[in-house]
């Protein structure tokens, strides 16, 4: 059975979203094995909503939780502890999910700020497991 996050906190705008998305890798056997050891914190922040998702995952489990993101010290790495961050609007993140918007098109988007990143390698895992859910779900 899936542990369910609405248990220990109530997930709240942008981070059902992400929620629905990510947790049913949690059944997949394969996922679990190939992610067994990845040990991290990745912040998803829809500017323009209320709320961000905190994924976290640790040892082939993924759990999202939401994070206020007014006012901005919430966000902060050290409150947090996130390894990973992404910042854009929701129309970016719509615009990627649908393949709307190219990898050139986000570098364009990143050296006009209008997409934050830190922790770029970190990144690189979150790529790698929609990169998973997409062949889990062909």
């Amino acid at each position: 059975m899936v542990e369910s996050n609405q248990e220990d906190k109530k997930l709240r705008g942008f981070a059902i979203l992400i929620n629905s998305i990510l947790t049913p890798l949690n059944e997949n056997k394969e996922f679990k094995e190939k992610f067994r050891k990845v040990d991290t914190k990745i912040l998803l922040n829809a500017s323009n909503l209320d709320f961000a998702a905190l994924i976290t995952i640790n040892d082939g489990i993924i759990r999202v939780e939401s994070i206020p993101n007014k006012p901005k010290a919430n966000l902060k790495k050290r409150k947090i502890g996130w390894k990973g961050f992404l910042e854009m609007d929701t129309y970016t993140f719509l615009s990627i999910a649908m393949n709307n918007l190219s990898l050139l098109g986000i570098g364009k988007k990143w050296l006009t700020r209008k997409v934050k990143m830190r922790g770029i390698r970190k990144l690189l895992i979150l790529l790698k497991v929609f990169k998973f859910l997409t062949s889990y779900n062909d």
